[in-house]
């Protein structure tokens, strides 16, 4: 990796990792229960508790986010966000249902719609599939959606607005090793564009209260970078009434 990557991983990391762990301390009030951190792009069918609300962060080369996300509703998760990168700061807005809960070799399933707010400049939708294994120490998860994005491309010596339509798709495995310690591995893509992969380990902090990961991603070609180092964590309270 270059060192330039490097260098922008540690001045986003100092720069807002203060700042994210203030507002994890301040809005959880000390209530924890169990948390799924999730800066993997593929995501599981879960979601967070009924009443409680979740913050995840995660931090990273390319871009870093802020996500709180509260389920007012058994089996529904909406949350709202902020998304940081070189170059631009923009708005991320979700919401998940979970139609079955994974079980014992028996898959679950969700519906998670999503837009991207700076204006508005994509809308996604997807499916997420888990299936655990090996009494849960196995976790694999499927992802199959659409997404729909609006950029500008050049246009002689204006610029015009392009609309692109989107399959995207990913597969990811969590494989427990040992107490509180997961290796993850995904890849995921859209179209026939050259897939992407991440990788790395996860681990409980404090035992079914605090999650953390520490991620490494890229592209299978040399056209464009992948995500890079990422640190992430999540934070469940506790029912809040």
């Amino acid at each position: 990796m270059q060192t330039s990557a490097i260098s922008r991983f540690y001045r986003s990391f100092s720069a807002r990792f203060p700042v994210c762990l203030a507002l994890l301390f301040i809005i959880t009030g000390g209530l924890v229960q169990t948390s799924h951190s999730q800066q993997m792009v593929v995501d599981d069918a879960g979601v967070t508790g009924y009443r409680t609300f979740q913050l995840e962060s995660w931090l990273g080369t390319e871009e870093s986010w802020i996500l709180p996300a509260f389920s007012p509703i058994r089996n529904l998760e909406v949350g709202a966000g902020i998304v940081f990168s070189d170059n631009e700061t923009f708005f991320v807005s979700e919401a998940k249902y979970m139609f079955r809960d994974p079980e014992k070799h028996v898959p679950g399933f969700a519906l998670v719609t999503g837009a991207f707010l700076a204006p508005f400049e994509e809308f996604y939708a997807f499916v997420p599939v888990t299936l655990p294994l090996v009494n849960d120490r196995v976790m694999l998860h499927g992802n199959l959606g659409y997404q729909f994005e609006r950029h500008e491309e050049p246009h002689g010596v204006h610029e015009h607005l392009e609309d692109d339509h989107l399959l995207t798709w990913g597969a990811r495995a969590d494989i427990n090793l040992y107490g509180p310690f997961w290796i993850l591995g995904e890849l995921f893509g859209a179209n026939d564009f050259t897939p992407d992969f991440q990788t790395g380990v996860r681990t409980e902090v404090i035992p079914e209260s605090l999650e953390m990961d520490v991620t490494y991603g890229n592209n299978f070609s040399r056209d464009h970078s992948g995500m890079g180092f990422t640190f992430g964590f999540a934070w469940n309270t506790s029912p809040l009434w």
